[in-house]
This record gives C-alpha cells, sequence and structure tokens, in this order.
C-alpha cells in the first residue's frame, strides 16, 4: 500500500462520525481499538537557506489493545507516516536549498508489547513499547515528531516497597523518530535504567541511574547518574506555589571516543491556578570545550525552546533562563489554552550569548476526539553556530 493510500484510509477513518466509533469507557485492563491520526503543518524559514521548508504530513497509528487475562495483555500497534507536501529536507531525502524537518515517510511497527501484571503491585512490559521516565528529559518518546521513538525493552514498574516506586528497564534497540531507512534511525546496543521515587514533605522525589553503550552510535554512549525533586504547596484560595530543581552527573561510557565528566542543574518555581500558570526557571547543561552533557534518548521537544534549533549541547555548553505561562480562556462552550515562553541561551559559564527565542501557542479541544493547534517559535541567534529561525505549525489531531 502507498503512502497516499494510507493517508487516504486515515482520513476516511477519522471523518467517521464520533458518534459512530463512540466506544464504552474502560479501564487499562480492557480490550479495544488503538487509533489516532494527526494532520501537521510545519514551515521553516532558517538562515543559511535560500528557501522556506514546507512539510505537510499525516501520521495515523492502528492497533488493538486485548483484554487482561491471567494478568496478561498484549498490544500491538502499527505506525505510518505519508508526506503530502515535501518541499523540505527529509531524513532520507534532502531538498537542496530547503531546511530540514525530522518527518519523513515510513511504515513501521510501531508497538508489540505483552504486559503481565500477575504479581502483586508490580507490572511487567516486554517487547516494543512506548517509555516516558519522569518529565522525560533522559528517557522518552519524542512524541512532538510523527514518528515517535519506541524501544525494545523490558520494563518492570512495583510500589511493592512502599512508600517506594521502583522502576527497571533494559533495552537493546531504539526506533528513533528519523526513521528505519535512515543510518541513525535505529540504535543498537545495551541500555539499563533504574529509578526510585517516593512521595516527600517537599515533593516528589526521585533519583535514577542510566547506562547507554550503543554499537553503532558509541559517541552517545554514557552513564547518568540523577536526581529530581518537584511538589506544590496551596498559599491561597486556587492559587499554589510550584517548585522543581534537578541535578545530573554524566561521564563517558563503553566505546565513546571521549574522556568527559560533566554535570546537569535545573530549577524552576511558579504559581499556579485551575485557570493560568507562570513560572520562572534556569536550566545548565556543562560542556568542556570538547564534549557537552547530553541526552540522547530523551524527549528534547519543549525544554530549550520549540525551534529545537539547539537540540544537542554544543561543547561549550547550554545555559537557559526561562519565562512560561499558561491561561485557559473560555471560547465556544470550551476551554481554549493560550501558552507562551521566552528563553534567553548563554555559553554554560555565562561568557556570551547564544540567542534568545520567544514561542506562542493557541490549543482548542473541539470534543472528546478532535483537538487543534496553532503554534509558532521565533530564534534570533547571536552565535555563528545558531542561526535565526522562524518556525510554525498548524495541527490536527483526532484520537478515537
Amino acid at each position: 500500500m502507498t503512502m497516499r493510500r494510507i493517508a487516504a484510509l486515515a482520513l476516511a477513518l477519522a471523518a467517521v462520525p464520533a458518534a459512530a466509533t463512540a466506544q464504552t469507557a474502560a479501564d487499562d485492563t480492557g480490550a479495544r481499538i488503538l487509533f489516532e491520526t494527526r494532520l501537521r503543518s510545519e514551515t521553516v524559514d532558517q538562515q543559511g537557506f535560500l528557501d522556506q521548508a514546507h512539510a505537510l504530513t499525516l501520521r495515523a497509528r492502528l492497533g488493538w489493545r486485548s483484554s487482561t487475562r491471567h494478568g496478561l495483555q498484549l498490544l500491538i500497534e502499527g505506525e505510518g507516516v505519508a508526506v503530502l507536501d515535501d518541499r523540505y529536507t527529509a531524513p532520507v531525502d534532502p531538498v537542496p536549498g530547503r531546511p530540514a524537518v525530522a518527518d519523513g515517510e515510513t511504515v513501521e511497527l510501531n508497538r508489540a508489547q505483552l504486559r503481565w501484571t500477575g504479581l502483586p503491585d508490580t507490572e511487567l512490559t516486554v517487547g516494543r513499547q512506548r517509555l516516558v521516565v519522569g518529565n522525560s528529559r533522559f528517557v522518552g518518546n519524542v512524541g512532538w515528531r510523527q514518528n515517535e521513538q519506541t524501544f525494545d525493552a523490558v520494563r518492570m514498574t512495583t510500589t511493592a516497597l512502599k512508600p517506594l516506586t521502583l522502576t527497571w528497564v533494559f533495552a537493546d534497540r531504539v526506533q528513533r523518530p528519523l526513521g528505519h531507512e535512515h543510518a541513525q534511525g535505529v540504535w543498537r546496543g545495551d541500555i539499563h535504567l533504574l529509578q526510585a521515587e517516593a512521595d516527600t514533605p517537599v515533593g516528589r522525589l526521585s533519583a535514577f541511574g542510566l547506562a547507554i553503550d550503543l554499537d553503532n552510535a558509541a559517541a552517545q554512549s554514557s552513564t547518568t547518574i540523577g536526581a529530581r525533586l518537584a511538589g506544590s504547596r496551596t498559599v491561597a484560595d486556587d492559587l499554589s506555589l510550584t517548585w522543581a530543581g534537578e541535578y545530573a552527573v554524566q561521564s563517558d561510557n563503553g566505546a565513546n571516543p571521549a574522556d568527559y565528566s560533566l554535570d546537569f542543574q535545573a530549577a524552576a518555581v511558579g504559581l499556579q491556578t485551575p485557570l493560568w500558570s507562570a513560572g520562572l526557571g534556569h536550566e545548565r547543561f556543562d560542556g568542556d570545550g570538547i564534549s557537552g552533557f547530553q541526552t540522547p534518548l530523551g524527549t528534547g521537544h519543549g525544554f530549550l525552546g520549540w525551534s529545537d534549533v539547539i537540540t544537542t549541547t554544543p561543547a561549550f555548553g547550554v545555559r537557559d533562563l526561562f519565562l512560561r505561562g499558561h491561561l485557559g480562556v473560555p471560547a465556544w462552550g470550551r476551554t481554549l489554552r493560550l501558552s507562551a515562553e521566552a528563553h534567553f541561551f548563554h555559553d554554560a559559564d555565562g561568557d556570551f550569548d547564544l540567542g534568545r527565542e520567544l514561542d506562542l501557542s493557541v490549543a482548542l479541544p473541539i470534543d472528546r476526539h478532535w483537538s487543534a493547534e496553532l503554534k509558532a517559535a521565533h530564534f534570533e541567534g547571536e552565535h555563528p553556530a545558531f542561526g535565526d529561525a522562524d518556525k510554525g505549525w498548524l495541527i490536527l489531531e483526532y484520537r478515537y
């Protein structure tokens, strides 16, 4: 089946009236069909390129989850991405003079997993699966891209040792958003993760160790040990003070040719109500002049700005001072969500500017199946490594 036929099928399925496709609400033990689709237009105007990039892509996922019997549950899901406007440089299809958009045509097995809950307070999942650990900074599914990142892994989570929640993961293959046809679209090797979480009087505390040893991406092999604390406290009617702090140390691992030991720090504080939130934060990724602190398995979009101009940490590191705000506005019987962010980037030591960024979005849930979003990012570079960039997105999404 061609990609255009997949696109037509996805649109046809998504167009079925909600009343005809509605199914009884079920918990995660019940059988159900899994279907979702996302149509996205992305425009990129980037310094150093003769033309703009225009990407119109359609992502569709179709799968099935069985009911739970004897503690066992099967889930299988396929994913296809169709390119409807290809005036951009895709991961395996470069277009001279146009910027890159990391969404290319692909058809692949997205998830195929077996979940077992036969032990008290314990869940074991084996197979190709979605992994989102904590805030997804170090291990995530890169859900912003059309082709999400999944892992061939064994994952065990248990709350049997209360108040601790323990998560252990072993993975030997990573299906990256670049797609399986790209030279770096699949990473192979040994990935180990151990995380412990517990509630404390000052928030949720988590500590983790992550060891990455990749056969075909040795430069991304590393060992990271870190901790994060996040919490909130009511200070007035419907008003809460929020805070978060994070620290990690990273060193080379396996066949990585570099020799380094670097750290990462993050802190944020904010105010939140049911209708709005506002916060101030600071993040610092260390660099030693040769290597930078990296998060190769994490979801980068949304941390260092939406433009993704700074996708990997340069050798001189990155320091980000940011402001974030969200506002819910009643509209057409629903809540329109307005979001804005401002970022000010420097090198890790604060010696010189890298650039600044302004991000804006408006999102509207149309009904319980449909949602739409308009999103934009404006990056002004102050360093030769990071040129100016303007990016815009228009998104229509359907979830069954």
